[in-house]
């Protein structure tokens, strides 16, 4: 049983993500308790490991972070956090693992000919 005082003041009873070029300075961390749902681990993990450029304006990063990150300058039109936003949706919408139909979908049925002098009226 995990203890609760020890899970909550250590890192060694949680999961601890970390980035940067060692554990004992990280640029950035995350923890999650055993309270906190696996989808979001899980979510959390996926992201961090996606290798999609994300769009970053020049003032959110500092210094530091710049010296370690790929920059690529975007140019104008600039796009505004919304259409990031906006693009990040489309594109999560896109990626959407897509299950086949198991249904069978109705065909039209087939034109019948009827000779010229047969048919109903």
């Amino acid at each position: 049983m995990l203890d609760h005082h020890r899970e909550m003041t250590t890192n060694d009873t949680r999961w601890y993500l970390w980035g940067g070029t060692t554990p004992d300075r990280p640029d950035w961390y995350a923890t999650f308790s055993t309270g906190t749902p696996v989808h979001l681990v899980a979510a959390t993990t996926t992201a961090i490991a996606d290798p999609t450029p994300v769009i970053r304006y020049t003032g959110e990063m500092s210094r530091f972070t710049k010296t370690h990150a790929q920059l690529t300058p975007i140019p104008p039109p600039i796009p505004t956090p919304l259409d990031v936003r906006r693009a990040h949706a489309a594109r999560a919408r896109t990626t959407a693992v897509r299950h086949p139909s198991t249904t069978v979908p109705p065909t039209a049925p087939s034109p019948t000919y009827v000779p010229a002098g047969h048919r109903s009226r």
